[in-house]
């Protein structure tokens, strides 16, 4: 037998021993996170050894905001982030071939995560009040943004009349107490860690509806075209996190505390995101509807156009 014949024999009894060897080879994808509870699923699937089990190197940046993250895959820093359904609407309606691979946190009006704050001594206790006033929310161009104005408008105030700076949620606890902004709408885990020093004055998204999505992880189509066996793998690990996230408060609190810097008891005491396990297109719908009504899209989307299926 000829030196050649032999290796190839030896090759294919390894491949025979050791079945699904090349397809076992883990993929590295590089993703967006951001530390808030309600995106903070990515570092739960992390640590909850989620995308080991699919087969994921996960190589996870952190962000302060879901426009950088957006900005980022854009520029094709990242594969995958996470982001709210106007940012991804924005980019799909200037042609960027950005959707939605996997859902993430739902807002629920019985366990709000996200409310807006002003400072504990402040005097401010009405929409009205706000009239003439700067005030802070992460993104405008964002759920948050327009939660603010239609709570704005429920309350009878003059939307025109009231400034919308944005600030990082890190920043909006200080941002208060010096009276740089008169309200901030803030999440959690800020919302808890800055407990001493605001109060709540509304709970916007409600003036939205009762239930919708938060947020969800989005890639472009051409990145899932040519990757399609590896988002399926990410979405399993993504779905699954999720589910489990969702009934093991008591780890992932340690997680969060970790990559939000936060005191653990702060994280157990705050209210927690729940995770949506599937892309609905029914809890996508309103949010985007009410965007193009608040021109924060510059033309209608259907909710089924910002899926990419896997």
């Amino acid at each position: 037998m000829n030196r050649a014949r032999h290796l190839a024999m030896l090759a294919a009894a390894s491949a025979t021993a050791i079945p699904g060897t090349a397809r076992a080879q883990n993929s590295t994808v590089r993703i967006g996170a951001a530390a808030n509870d309600s995106y903070a699923v990515t570092y739960f699937a992390q640590d909850g050894g989620f995308f080991e089990r699919a087969r994921i190197d996960a190589d996870i940046q952190p962000f302060s905001s879901a426009p950088a993250m957006v900005a980022a895959a854009a520029g094709n820093a990242i594969d995958v982030g996470m982001a709210d359904l106007i940012q991804v609407g924005n980019a799909f309606n200037r042609g960027v071939p950005f959707g939605f691979i996997a859902s993430a946190g739902i807002y629920d009006s019985k366990l709000p995560t996200t409310l807006l704050c002003v400072a504990k001594n402040s005097l401010y206790k009405t929409a009205k009040d706000l009239e003439g006033q700067a005030v802070a929310v992460v993104a405008i161009a964002s759920i948050g943004g327009i939660s603010f104005q239609e709570w704005l408008k429920a309350g009878g105030a003059d939307v025109s009349k009231v400034k919308m700076l944005e600030l990082p949620f890190s920043t909006m606890g200080p941002a208060l107490t010096r009276g740089t902004v008169a309200a901030a709408l803030i999440a959690e885990p800020f919302l808890s860690s800055f407990k001493n020093d605001v109060r709540p004055l509304g709970d916007t998204y409600a003036a939205i509806a009762k239930t919708f999505f938060l947020s969800g992880s989005f890639a472009s189509r051409d990145w899932v075209n040519a990757n399609r066996d590896v988002a399926k793998r990410l979405v399993a690990a993504f779905q699954a996190a999720a589910a489990w996230s969702n009934t093991h408060r008591d780890d992932t609190a340690p997680m969060l505390a970790k990559y939000a810097k936060l005191d653990l008891d702060t994280i157990r005491g705050m209210a927690r995101a729940t995770f949506a396990t599937t892309l609905d297109p029914r809890q996508m719908q309103p949010i985007l509807d009410i965007a193009t009504r608040y021109n924060q899209l510059a033309k209608p989307i259907r909710a089924q156009d910002l899926i990419i299926p896997v």
